[in-house]
C-alpha cells in the first residue's frame, strides 16, 4: 500500500515559510530534529526523497572520540547497541564504550592500540547507526484520492486554509460586533426616549410587545438591523434599578468603541492576506525564540564501507584442491595464494584459458586449478598480458585497465580454444617481459624483449599486437636493467644465460607455466 512519512520541521521556519508564501516568494524548507545532529538534504527532493542524518562525533584525543548528538530515530541505547554489534562482527575495533548521558548526550569511545580517532569516525558512520538514511514520502488524501505532494504545496495549502479560517473568524467577529451595537443602540433609545412608559397601561404581554415595537418604529433609520421579538424581550428584561442609574455618556463611549472595532474588522476583511501575515508575525514575536533550529544542515561525502572496512578476512586459493575463499587454508606456501581483504571487497579472477569474472568474497568457492590471477578488484589498474592464440599458434601482447563487469558473469580476454593460454600477466606501469622463441639457425636472435609501455591501452577483449611471426616458447617478466644489458647477447639458436635479474611472472606465473607445459605436451 501507500505509506506517508513526513519528517518533523522547525516551528519558526514553518511560520516564516508561510509568510513567504503569502508574499508570493519561493520557499526552501528542510527537516529539523530535537535530537540535533548533522543533516544532509541533498536528496530531499521537496519531501519525496531521502535525507542522511549523522551523529556529531568529537575527537577528544587521538585515542578517544565522544558522541555529543545522535541521529533522528535513534536513542543512546540503540546507538551503543549498533556500535557493539559492529565491534563483535569485526567491522570496527573499540576498547570500551561509556555512556555519560544526562541532560546532554555524551557517549565516550576508547580505542585500542593501532586504531586512531581519525580512522574510527569514518568507520562509525559506515557500520553503525551514527549515520542513518531516512526516506521521505509525502503522500496524502486530496479530493478523496491519494496522491503525492511536496513540502511547498503543503505549506501553500495550509497558508490558503489559514487565510480562509481567519476570514471566517473576522466575519463572525464582525457579526457579533454588529449585533452588540444593535443591542446597545436599542437600549439607549429605549431608556433615553423613555419608551418604557408606553407599556405602563398595557394589561397583556402581547400588548406590551406591540407597544414597544410601535414606539421603536420612528428610530428604525438609526438602526442597522431589523427589530425582532427577541430584541424587544431583552429590552423588557432591563430592571428599573438599571434604568435609574443609566449613564448616557458611558453608553455613548461604548457605542463609539464598538463602531471603531467594526471599522477595523471591515478593514481586515478587505485585505485578509495582510491580516494573516500580521497574525503569523505576532506568533513569531511571541513564540519564535523558543524554537531555534537544532539540526545543522551540511553536506557530507558518502562513506564507502569498502574503503573504511578492516581487512579482517584472509582469502586463500588452494591450487591443488581448486577452492578459493576465506574458509580455505593454504597447504603449499609455494603454490597457494593468500591475501587479506574485507567482506565488502570484490575479487577479480582471471583463468589461464582467458576467462575472467568478478565475484564477492565468500567462504568457499570452487574455481578449479586453472586460476592464473586472483586479487582484490582495483579501479583503473593496468593489466599487461601476453597470450597464445591457439588457432594461429601465435603470441599476442595487449594492455587494458580494470574491465567493467556484472558480478559473477563470465567474460573472455580472447576467443576460447583448447590451446589458447595466457603466457604472462603482470599489473602496473613500466613493466617489461622477455619472450623466448623456438630456436632457429637462420634467426639473429631467439629472444624478444617486450616493453609494455610501447603498446596502447585498449579494451580487455581486443586481440592485441603479435609479438613475432615465430612461435613463442616461453615468456618471463624482466627488469628494465636486464632488458638493456641483454639487448644483443643472444646468439642464433642459443638460449640466453639465466641470471637473478630475471624474475618469474608475479602471482600467476606458476600456474601459467604449468598450463603452457601441458599445452606443449599435448601438441607433441
Amino acid at each position: 500500500g501507500m505509506a506517508t512519512r513526513i519528517l518533523p520541521h522547525n516551528f519558526r521556519e514553518l511560520l516564516e515559510a508561510q509568510i513567504d508564501v503569502l508574499k508570493g516568494n519561493d520557499i526552501e524548507l528542510f527537516p529539523d530534529f530535537q535530537q540535533k545532529g548533522l543533516l544532509d538534504v541533498t536528496d530531499y527532493d521537496l519531501g519525496n526523497g531521502r535525507v542522511r542524518c549523522r551523529a556529531k562525533i568529537v575527537e577528544t584525543n587521538e585515542k578517544t572520540v565522544t558522541i555529543t548528538e545522535i541521529p533522528y530515530g535513534t536513542t543512546t541505547t540503540s546507538l551503543i547497541d549498533s556500535i557493539e554489534k559492529a565491534a563483535k562482527s569485526g567491522k570496527i575495533k573499540v576498547l570500551s564504550i561509556s555512556d555519560y548521558t544526562a541532560e546532554e548526550v555524551e557517549i565516550e569511545i576508547k580505542l585500542p592500540r593501532g586504531i586512531y580517532a581519525k580512522d574510527i569516525i569514518k568507520a562509525l558512520y559506515a557500520f553503525t547507526d551514527c549515520e542513518v538514511s531516512l526516506n521521505t514520502n509525502l503522500t496524502l488524501i486530496k479530493n478523496n484520492l491519494p496522491g503525492t505532494s511536496t513540502v511547498e504545496d503543503v505549506i501553500r495549502f495550509n497558508s490558503e486554509k489559514l487565510v480562509e479560517d481567519l476570514t471566517k473568524e473576522l466575519e463572525i467577529a464582525l457579526s457579533r460586533l454588529q449585533q452588540k451595537l444593535h443591542a446597545r443602540m436599542l437600549e439607549q433609545i429605549f431608556i433615553e426616549e423613555r419608551l418604557y412608559k408606553n407599556i405602563e397601561e398595557k394589561t397583556s404581554y402581547t400588548e406590551v410587545i406591540a407597544a414597544v415595537q410601535a414606539s421603536l418604529v420612528p428610530f428604525s433609520e438609526e438602526l442597522h438591523q431589523k427589530i425582532s421579538t427577541d430584541d424587544i424581550e431583552r429590552l423588557l428584561e432591563i430592571r428599573i434599578k438599571r434604568i435609574s442609574r443609566y449613564d448616557i455618556d458611558k453608553q455613548a463611549k461604548e457605542i463609539k468603541t464598538i463602531r471603531k472595532d467594526i471599522k477595523t474588522t471591515e478593514g481586515y476583511l478587505k485585505d485578509v492576506v495582510s491580516y494573516t501575515i500580521e497574525y503569523i508575525e505576532a506568533l513569531l514575536a511571541k513564540y519564535g525564540d523558543r524554537f531555534p533550529r537544532q539540526t545543522q544542515l551540511t553536506e557530507f561525502s558518502e562513506v564507502v564501507a569498502r574503503k573504511v572496512a578492516l581487512l579482517n578476512l584472509t582469502v586463500t586459493y588452494n591450487r591443488s584442491a581448486g577452492f578459493l575463499g576465506h574458509g580455505i587454508k593454504a597447504e603449499n606456501e609455494g603454490r597457494d595464494i593468500s591475501f587479506s581483504c574485507s567482506e565488502y571487497d570484490r575479487l577479480l579472477l582471471i583463468f589461464s584459458n582467458g576467462l575472467y569474472k568478478v565475484v564477492p568474497v565468500t567462504d568457499k568457492l570452487f574455481v578449479g586449478d586453472e586460476l592464473g590471477y586472483v586479487a582484490i578488484l582495483k579501479k583503473d589498474l593496468i593489466f599487461n598480458v601476453i597470450y597464445r592464440d591457439g588457432n594461429e599458434n601465435q603470441a599476442y601482447v595487449k594492455r587494458f585497465t580494470t574491465p567493467k563487469f556484472i558480478l559473477e558473469k563470465e567474460y573472455r580476454l580472447f576467443p576460447a580454444h583448447k590451446r589458447s593460454r595466457i603466457l604472462l600477466l603482470v599489473t602496473g606501469e613500466n613493466k617489461h617481459a622477455r619472450a623466448s622463441l623456438v630456436p632457429s639457425r637462420r634467426a639473429k636472435t631467439n629472444v624478444i624483449e617486450v616493453d609494455f609501455n610501447d603498446y596502447l591501452l585498449k579494451g580487455p577483449s581486443a586481440k592485441g599486437k603479435r609479438i613475432s611471426t615465430r612461435v613463442v616458447r616461453r615468456v618471463v617478466e624482466s627488469t628494465e636493467r636486464v632488458l638493456k644489458e641483454r639487448s644483443n647477447m643472444a646468439l642464433p639458436g642459443m638460449e640466453p644465460p639465466q641470471t637473478q635479474d630475471i624474475k618469474e611472472a608475479s602471482v600467476s606465473a606458476d600456474s601459467l607455466r604449468e598450463q603452457e607445459a601441458k599445452s606443449v605436451e599435448e601438441k607433441q
